[in-house]
Order: structure tokens, then C-alpha cells, then sequence
């Protein structure tokens, strides 16, 4: 089926750069990266996607975001780093169930990565920002989190622009009702997957590190024999070195989104 010409001034409706057709009801739009889209009929809305297992898990991680900065700041380290490690465990978890048992909708791909980028801006801010313990360097902090907001305003505005060619209106509540009102699917760089992995080992072991800093001063205080200091110092130039890594990775990250034709599909009605 071939798609007519569309107006030029479609583009500026959406608020989008450019847009072009091609053949087989497809469009492509660019928006610093390029974003696909998709026959509506492609593309149903499964009224069951919200009780999806991986969905759940999702949305419990979002949920216990919140508490990881707070015990963050209040130096109760143990319960943020169970808290985190059960973040960065579902997170692979809930992609895998997702696919071994054919579970994906396109709510999750929008949940899976905002609770991504929740953890770690959270995170980052609280190891990083007073009055937090100030332990990751501000340069890869900054990194992160300039990724992660930026980013995070890309998919607000995306969201919007593909609500409103999709269903021709935005309100509040459809705005964040990604089950009853789909309207964009993200497929996720492999890139973007490695740096998200090794931020969650950086920022798990920035509060490991901060926990056994607390043991060992509590052993030196007791005067016991043991002392974990060499250990201590190993894991934290090994930290050190990986703070670089996750700051390269993030870039070429943040980078390859500008210049990706894949990472984010409008669902379109044809």
C-alpha cells in the first residue's frame, strides 16, 4: 500500500523536524534521531498488558526508587543497597520473562526504561549532591545525569508529539496511561544496555564500598585484629577506574541515540 505525500506542514503540527514516506504504510520521522512508525493495525492494544508479570515487576521497581534515595541520605546503607541490588536484578529479570514467555507490550518498553532512568538519576543524585555522602566524582555525576534529564525531556516530548498524531488529543491522565493509550514503542540500544549495566555495578558498589568503610571503622574502634583496609583500597581504585569506564559509555550512549533510526517507533493509525 502506498502512502501519499503528506503536507509539510504535518511536521510543524507535531512539533517535529521533518517528516518522509515510504512504501508499505510506513513513515519515518526525524527527530535528532530518527523515529519510526508503525500501522496502528500492527500494533493493537492488549486491554491485558497491566497485569503482565514483567509490567508488574516494573512498576514495583519504580516504586521502590524513591525509598533507595531516601536510606541513601539517612546513611542506612544496608537497606539501600538490598533495595538497589533487587532493582538492578528485576531489571534483567523482567525483560527476560518478558521474552521467554512472549509477555511484551508496548507499556513495558515505555515502564522498563523510565524506571531505568529513575533509578539512576535518584541514585546518582543521592551518592553524589549534598547533603548526600558525596562519593561519586561530580564530572561522572554529572554525565549521568545530564544523560538520563535530557533524555527523560526527549521521551516527555515524544510521548506528546506521538499522543497527538495517534489519538488527537493530550490530557493529563492519557499522557501517563501508557496501558489504555499507547502510542510510541522504544527498543533500546545494545550500547544503552551495557552502559546501564555498568552504571548499576558502579553505583552497587560505590554503596558497598561506603558499608564496609563503616565495618572497618567500627573494627579499628573495637581494636580487633581483622582489618579489611587493603581490601578496601583495592575495590576503590578498581571503582576509580570503572567511574572512567561508565563515563565513556555513557557519552558514546548518549550519542548514538542522536544518531539512531530505530530506538523509538511512533504507533500510527493509517
Amino acid at each position: 500500500m502506498s502512502i501519499p505525500m503528506l503536507p509539510a506542514i504535518l511536521s510543524k503540527n507535531v512539533g517535529l523536524r521533518s517528516i518522509r514516506c515510504v512504501r508499505g504504510g510506513y513513515l519515518r520521522v526525524v527527530l535528532g534521531a530518527s523515529i519510526g512508525m508503525r500501522p496502528y493495525s500492527d500494533l493493537k492494544v492488549n486491554k491485558k498488558d497491566f497485569l503482565t508479570i514483567p509490567n508488574v515487576i516494573t512498576i514495583t521497581r519504580i516504586a521502590t526508587t524513591p525509598m533507595i534515595g531516601y536510606f541513601l541520605l539517612n546513611n542506612q546503607l544496608v537497606p539501600a543497597l538490598s533495595l538497589f541490588a533487587y532493582s538492578s536484578i528485576t531489571d534483567f529479570l523482567d525483560g527476560y520473562i518478558a521474552r521467554r514467555y512472549n509477555m511484551k507490550s508496548d507499556a513495558g518498553t515505555i515502564l522498563d526504561p523510565m524506571a531505568d532512568k529513575l533509578l539512576m538519576i535518584i541514585t546518582t543524585a543521592a551518592l553524589a549532591l549534598p547533603p548526600g555522602p558525596q562519593v561519586i566524582p561530580i564530572g561522572i555525576a554529572s554525565l549521568i545525569l545530564g544523560r538520563d534529564i535530557l533524555m527523560s525531556f526527549s521521551a516527555i516530548f515524544i510521548r506528546y508529539a506521538s499522543l497527538k498524531q495517534k489519538y488527537h488529543f493530550v490530557t493529563w491522565k492519557s499522557f501517563w496511561d501508557f496501558f489504555k493509550y499507547p502510542s510510541a514503542v522504544v527498543k533500546p540500544l545494545t550500547i544503552s544496555k551495557w552502559n546501564t549495566f555498568l552504571q548499576m555495578i558502579y553505583l552497587g558498589l560505590a554503596v558497598f564500598i561506603m558499608i564496609l568503610d563503616q565495618y572497618d571503622t567500627k573494627v579499628q574502634e573495637a581494636n580487633e585484629q581483622k582489618d579489611t583496609t587493603l581490601d578496601i583500597n583495592t575495590l576503590k581504585t578498581g571503582f576509580s577506574w570503572l567511574g572512567y569506564i561508565v563515563g565513556a559509555t555513557t557519552v558514546i550512549s548518549g550519542t548514538s541515540y542522536v544518531f539512531s533510526k530505530s530506538a523509538v517507533t511512533f504507533i500510527k493509525k493509517i
